[in-house]
């Protein structure tokens, strides 16, 4: 008899964590699992993630660390300010408005289709073409919106909405779509289920490439072939650092968040919480003041020497 070890999914839709549960029910591993919620996150999660994004991945597998990277990668080439698409665009988050640009010229060379990839011809179990069904069928057939999300796209409606596809996915009857709606994404339907069969490699290769490599050189973006035929996941060993008498794996350099979250858990080492109750003042205080701490860190440099006073 098979022996199951319990575990959780935790994700920002129901539909992305059901993606991996779905993966655990048929035989597959959390890697498999990880990965199909990883691509039903494209759909369900749109505000947070998208084939264009990148990311990281720390796997354990019992005998072994290791972090994927497969963040976005800046572009190799350089044009002219005058040619490029890329424009502000005021997104108000209701205690304050932030400017972000957007454009061709905005985008980076997308990573998170090779890493799904990566991760999964390296530790998964099952077929791709099951793995990537969830995220098909969900874009096919829409995904009903939570609170959660519907509430970020509002947020993001100026971005979402800057093109007439942009209109039609996101504002469909000339409204934002709200909690309650569905939202479909016919088109990524479409173009994974090409890549499940093609291979994945088609997106940075094949005739997705030259679109997308078309488009930009045409319409002021910065993307060539070079920057997608040239792409790579990087396997990195993980940084390890302790807080008290537990072992944290986490993201090394050059990404600087890793570094961060062990600064912070230095600094809390330092912290005697016998006797505070969880959520008092005097608790809350130390947590404020080791963000605040980590945020000075992180704007000054967090590779810098940085004086920290007791607190």
């Amino acid at each position: 008899m098979s022996q199951f070890t319990p575990g959780m999914i935790a994700a920002g839709h129901p539909c992305t964590a059901e993606a991996g549960i779905e993966m655990l029910r048929l035989g597959g591993n959390a890697f498999d699992g990880a990965v199909a919620a990883m691509l039903a996150s494209f759909v369900a999660e749109p505000g947070l993630t998208s084939a264009g994004g990148g990311g990281f991945l720390l796997a354990h597998t019992g005998d072994r660390n290791l972090l994927f990277d497969f963040f976005v990668q800046t572009p190799r080439s350089k044009r002219n300010a005058q040619e490029l698409d890329f424009y502000p665009v005021p997104v108000d988050f209701g205690g304050a408005v932030q400017e972000f640009h957007i454009g061709l010229a905005s985008m980076g060379v997308p990573g998170n289709l090779a890493g799904v990839l990566a991760v999964h011809q390296k530790l998964g179990r099952l077929p791709f073409k099951v793995v990537v069904e969830p995220a098909i069928h969900y874009a096919n057939e829409g995904v009903v919106l939570n609170s959660f999300q519907a509430y970020l796209l509002k947020i993001l409606n100026p971005i979402l909405t800057a093109s007439p596809a942009g209109k039609q996915i996101y504002a469909p009857q000339g409204t934002g779509l709200a909690a309650g709606d569905k939202l479909y994404l016919k088109d990524l339907a479409a173009t994974l289920g090409y890549l499940a069969e093609a291979g994945i490699e088609e997106f940075y290769q094949g005739a997705i490439a030259e679109q997308l490599v078309k488009d930009c050189q045409e319409n002021g973006g910065y993307l060539t072939r070079e920057d997608l035929t040239e792409y790579q996941v990087i396997e990195r060993e993980p940084l390890v650092t302790q807080y008290r008498d537990e072992t944290f794996l986490t993201n090394p350099p050059p990404s600087s968040g890793g570094v961060l979250i062990a600064f912070a858990l230095k600094l809390l080492e330092s912290v005697d919480f016998q006797g505070l109750r969880f959520g008092s003042c005097r608790h809350l205080q130390h947590l404020a003041n080791v963000m605040r701490l980590t945020n000075l860190a992180r704007s000054k440099g967090y590779d810098e020497n940085l004086y920290i006073p007791d607190f």
